[in-house]
């Protein structure tokens, strides 16, 4: 098993309202693949150098401007007395191998190719370093840069590298001195000191040179406005879903994102996808639950390749087997979609290759997070589902009160809510749910309600699920639902479908208080009880009348 060791240092001074965090390598500790270095508001881990070697610890004479950063106080060897004495030093780790974007050879060679801006192909073995802050800030990393080594800081998320005029490298002395960067990111001569750098919050940072071995020391990071929080991590979804050859394509979380507003998800949150896959070939994408455009592209080695308009893939490289997770980090247009598209999908859609399962989906804010509030009573209405459209499709009830429903294509399995002409008033509730055996349908569902307005004209709504859902949710929001006539689940294509609950959500708002009639309310309106049977007035209860939910004493 792998061992991976942490240290955390300590917040050294503040700065204003921020406070400076400095992480530095112990001289004798022991790092391996993934030992990670942190401090409250960031960490880098290390890169896949070697399965069988540690990276070298090793020392650096340094002058004022690393001194003040970086510098410890070490046992050094005096070579003329051979005494150990203490010194002034910049501890640092370097790996063994080039940084490539394949994986180990299955020992301790690193394979692949190097990495090119044009491709965005991240290193996954060799000497490289992953840098992630909890908030947006500016980091200085110590370095030791050979020259004629391309140098990069490239973004996980899509693949991009810093510009130069992004970074700024410094070498060592009484005083620091700016070096500039060639074209290419070459340096003329072997440079010992530091790069700096703005980052973005959840954002990681790749940091490392091609065609060598970069030494690293440790970083100072200066978050924006004070520490940061904790991440709260709150289940948004749980379930099973599979992402088969790009033929099932589960989406996740309500349309109009319901559970993202529950919590008072905003951008810069970490929506977290737990999944697992059965060999490393597998690839995924994450796009915009109305088949809109893709937010990354995650696998388990980068496939190379183009895209329809020439410019390369992007892949971010997830070890899936030693994680069990992919992180996404919400932008303001995730946020957007989420809320203002709806009725036509999810918030989120996965497709791809490898037969991906997906187990849990999660989301980390900092803080203690938005308590999601209670859902409402749940009211089951499963037995009244017994109709069919056109008799070409079948139902079966089962022992245990779920529907086995044989569907031919947009086949639908559907309830009467008009007993004797008398509508239903579904004003009190606030959703429909349909859910389904944890084997995701097979196929793209879709809820159906129609109601009829003033004048009698039919007003029919739908909610889209796509192949993959264990639940599909149908909210009611901005829709009439006083006058219902009858509620469906239809089925794009001939399957099988196992409906486990059908249920309203009760609005959580509670009942009015007794409410005195108006001159402009007709008095003489029909009068419903919460299960839209019509009542007189000698029943005693919660009722709705003309719209409306009161007491009748």
């Amino acid at each position: 098993m792998k061992k991976i060791f942490t240290l955390f240092a300590l917040v050294m001074m503040a700065m204003g309202a921020s406070a400076q965090e400095v992480a530095l390598f112990d001289n004798g500790g022991t790092y391996g693949n993934a030992a990670t270095l942190s401090t409250a508001n960031a960490q880098v881990v290390l890169g896949n150098d070697r399965t069988t070697k540690n990276y070298n610890v090793k020392l650096s004479s340094c002058k004022a401007y690393c001194a003040g950063l970086f510098g410890q106080t070490v046992q050094v060897q005096n070579e003329d007395t051979g005494e150990m004495e203490d010194k002034t030093r910049v501890v640092y780790v370097v790996g063994d191998q080039n940084p490539k974007d394949k994986e180990l050879d299955g020992g301790d060679k690193s394979q692949g190719s190097g990495y090119k801006p044009e491709s965005g192909n991240l290193p996954q073995s060799g000497t490289y370093y992953m840098f992630t802050p909890k908030k947006n800030g500016h980091v200085v990393s110590f370095i030791i840069l050979n020259s004629g080594k391309n140098f990069y800081v490239v973004k996980g998320s899509d693949g991009t590298n810093l510009p130069l005029n992004e970074m700024i490298l410094k070498a060592d002395g009484e005083e620091a001195t700016e070096v500039q960067f060639n074209e290419d990111f070459t340096v003329e001569e072997k440079v010992t000191g530091t790069i700096e750098f703005d980052v973005v919050a959840n954002e990681t940072y790749y940091i490392f040179c091609t065609g060598s071995k970069l030494s690293y020391g440790g970083y100072v990071f200066t978050p924006e406005g004070g520490e940061a929080q904790d991440l709260t991590e709150t289940t948004l979804w749980e379930g099973t879903a599979v992402v088969d050859g790009w033929a099932n394509q589960p989406g996740f979380l309500a349309d109009g994102g319901a559970e993202l507003q529950a919590v008072k998800a905003k951008a810069g949150d970490i929506i977290r996808f737990y999944m697992t896959a059965p060999d490393n070939e597998w690839e995924v994408e994450l796009t915009e639950g109305h088949w809109g455009g893709m937010y990354v592209r995650w696998a388990a080695y980068d496939h190379g390749g183009t895209n329809e308009d020439g410019s390369p893939r992007l892949y971010t490289v997830v070890d899936l087997a030693g994680k069990g997770y992919a992180d996404f980090v919400m932008t303001d247009e995730a946020i957007t979609n989420a809320y203002t598209m709806k009725y036509w999908g999810n918030v989120f859609l996965l497709n791809g290759t490898g037969n991906m399962t997906v187990t849990k989906i999660t989301i980390l804010q900092e803080g203690g997070g938005v308590t999601p509030q209670p859902e409402g009573e749940k009211v089951s209405i499963i037995d009244q589902f017994v109709n069919t459209w056109s008799g070409e499709e079948n139902y079966s009830v089962n022992g245990d009160g779920s529907i086995t429903f044989n569907a031919v294509a947009w086949g639908g399995l559907a309830a009467w809510l008009a007993p004797e002409g008398v509508l239903s008033d579904w004003t009190q509730y606030s959703k429909l749910v349909f859910e389904f055996e944890n084997n995701p349908v097979p196929v793209a569902v879709q809820g159906f309600v129609q109601c009829l307005d003033n004048d009698n004209a039919e007003v029919n709504s739908t909610w889209w699920g796509n192949a993959g859902i264990t639940k599909l949710e149908c909210p009611f929001e901005g829709k009439d639902m006083s006058r219902v006539q009858q509620a469906a689940l239809q089925v794009s294509d001939v399957a099988t479908v196992i409906i486990t609950a059908i249920y309203l959500v009760r609005d959580v708002n509670g009942i009015e208080e007794t409410v005195a009639l108006t001159k402009n309310v007709n008095v003489n309106a029909p009068i419903y009880n919460l299960a839209g049977v019509r009542v007189n007035k000698d029943y005693k209860g919660i009722v709705i009348q003309n719209g409306r939910k009161f007491i009748q004493k």
